[in-house]
């Protein structure tokens, strides 16, 4: 007897909670910075509003901050935690621990105008910084093998804001560099499904709002001022 194909995995693409540096509006790329106070309470918010669906698996980027959040959603559920350097932040090289207005300056001291188009979370042609190219073929090869390896499930990937920011770009269409006109809050969560070759955006939450509490602060890189 013919079995029906199972459907495409579900991707849950989580950024993780807030960092010191998030608070203090550092850039962080591959920079190992930790969850703080906050970040430790929506990762446990995180952990209790996914406890009613189960995944069948959990990745995430190795950087303690990801990781961190990882861990405390994986108390809840009865699967692993496989962790990849695939799913890290940008490699932000001298820009890592400067304050959006400190990396303005640097900016407009390497391109005259900021590079691109003024927005901080465009780093298009941006010297010393992963390109983004590199970005998306590393994300998009990490998606094409959780969602390879899952089909009919429900699985989880904890990353960062860049990552996010790529995803999104990518999967709506939008021209690598386009002004970013979405949030990026700590725990915001991305679900994706692979219909052929391409990836399609199911939902877009923040958890947060969800939960009747205000929304969080976009803490990801910063729109231009």
């Amino acid at each position: 007897m013919n079995h029906p194909e199972k459907t495409p995995a579900r991707l849950w693409l989580v950024r993780h909670g807030q960092t010191d540096w998030n608070a203090q509006r550092r850039m962080q790329g591959h920079s190992p910075t930790e969850l703080n106070a906050t970040g430790h309470q929506q990762a446990q918010m995180l952990s209790q509003w996914f406890a009613a669906r189960n995944f069948s698996a959990i990745w995430s980027s190795d950087l303690p901050r990801a990781l961190q959040t990882a861990q405390a959603i994986a108390t809840r559920q009865s699967c692993p935690i496989t962790v990849t350097p695939q799913l890290r932040e940008r490699n932000l090289g001298a820009f890592e621990g400067k304050t959006w207005d400190e990396v303005r300056a640097m900016r407009t001291d390497l391109t005259g105008n900021n590079a691109g188009n003024g927005d901080l979370a465009d780093w298009t042609g941006v010297p010393g910084v992963e390109s983004d190219q590199e970005l998306w073929d590393r994300a998009r090869a990490v998606l094409d093998t959780m969602s390879d390896a899952e089909r009919g499930n429900d699985v989880m990937a904890v990353t960062h804001g860049g990552v996010l920011k790529h995803v999104l770009w990518h999967v709506l269409g939008l021209p690598t560099g386009a002004p970013r006109r979405f949030g990026l809050s700590n725990g915001l969560t991305v679900v994706l499904e692979k219909r052929g070759s391409t990836y399609y955006l199911v939902s877009l939450l923040d958890i947060e709002m969800l939960t009747g509490r205000p929304p969080t602060a976009d803490t990801a890189n910063a729109p231009s001022a």
